[in-house]
């Protein structure tokens, strides 16, 4: 087997042999065995069965391959021979300029793509939220007028954590929330016994309104239309009385009766400030002339604006004694000194009594 000297071993051996025994660095001369003890050998030789170090082996002429610099492992490869197990390093060659330059014109524009993906992904929305975006039957969709968006088929029926929207235009009035009683008719007595005209005792106008949920108790009065074609309005010195629409149905009787009041004056709360909070269920009571009080169940209420107010829906025929409340609402304008909304309050006669 052929070596080559260990690079760090560079202390000279002692001469443990006799005279004539090569040192290391006369490696190259073979050693005399006759001058040594038999089966003993020389410092600076090989074990029995192993040629020393950079001793020639008879009949196989071995070269001498000079020691690496810095090498430690016995045995290292000379310059340009390959070693067993060692790793090869390899050179890459550079890529040429025009690879080079589409690569990484492509790259950038591959970076642009995913920039822009991403402002869609995050401008777009989601599908589930266009969906979510339906109208769904009997749900409450708060909405501004002209906005665009999908107005509920019917009045909401109002209440705590019910937000108060307007329904479709052409929605109908929201059904009955109790089974309906038939119209009241006034009672006639005739005015003499002598005559045949029959003449009104007592009369169906209504002369005091009562709503328990929201404290209500006041008198009413009557208005008509102003001159400008609109219907009149209860004086606003006179704050905490409710008027009713003399030219329409009166309560009772068949057809949509309507009461209008204020929400509130310069002077503080006015008698219909708190109209906004009855829903669906709750009672208004109303005392007529002739004695009899009518009792009405909310249907439901709205919050629409006054520039797409729902006449019809409001002053349209039914076939039941039917009652609308209306004040305002929404955002006062200081400078018109009106509101921009109208609170309507749907109810259908469910019960009567006698007046006390």
């Amino acid at each position: 087997m052929n070596t080559t000297p260990d690079a760090h071993d560079e202390k000279p051996q002692a001469d443990s042999g006799p005279a004539g025994t090569a040192k290391p660095e006369d490696a190259s001369t073979p050693a005399d065995a006759g001058q040594l003890p038999a089966g003993q050998a020389s410092a600076g030789q090989a074990p029995a069965g192993q040629a020393a170090s950079g001793a020639a082996v008879p009949g196989a002429p071995t070269p001498i391959a000079p020691a690496v610099p810095g090498a430690s492992t016995p045995g290292a490869s000379t310059p340009g021979a390959s070693t067993p197990g060692a790793p090869v390093v390899k050179t890459r060659k550079p890529l040429p300029q025009p690879v080079l330059a589409t690569l990484l014109v492509g790259g950038s524009f591959g970076g642009i793509a995913a920039i822009m993906a991403g402002f869609l992904a995050v401008l777009s929305p989601a599908q589930e939220d266009v969906q979510d975006a339906r109208p769904v039957p009997g749900e409450q969709v708060v909405a501004l007028q002209g906005a665009g968006t999908f107005l509920p088929p019917t009045v909401g029926p109002g209440g705590p954590g019910t937000p108060l929207t307007a329904a479709a235009p052409t929605a109908p009035p929201p059904l009955p929330a109790l089974q309906p009683l038939p119209p009241l008719t006034v009672t006639t007595v005739p005015a003499s016994s002598s005559s045949t005209k029959v003449k009104k005792t007592a009369s169906a106008k209504p002369v005091r309104i009562r709503i328990p949920a929201i404290g209500v108790s006041a008198t009413l009065g009557s208005i008509g239309v102003q001159k400008s074609g609109e219907i009149g309005t209860p004086p606003l010195s006179r704050p905490k009385i409710a008027a009713w629409y003399r030219l329409g149905p009166a309560p009772g009787e068949l057809g949509p009766a309507v009461i209008l009041g204020h929400v509130n004056t310069r002077t503080g709360a006015a008698v219909f400030n708190r109209l906004h909070e009855l829903r669906r269920g709750n009672k208004i009571e109303i005392r007529r002339a002739d004695g009899q009080s009518a009792i009405f169940t909310v249907d439901g209420i709205e919050q629409v604006g006054k520039s797409a107010f729902p006449t019809q829906r409001v002053y349209g025929n039914v076939s039941t004694a039917a009652l609308r409340l209306v004040t305002c609402g929404g955002v006062y304008n200081a400078k018109n000194h009106s509101y921009t909304d109208n609170i309507v309050v749907y109810a259908t006669m469910t019960d009567t009594r006698n007046a006390k």
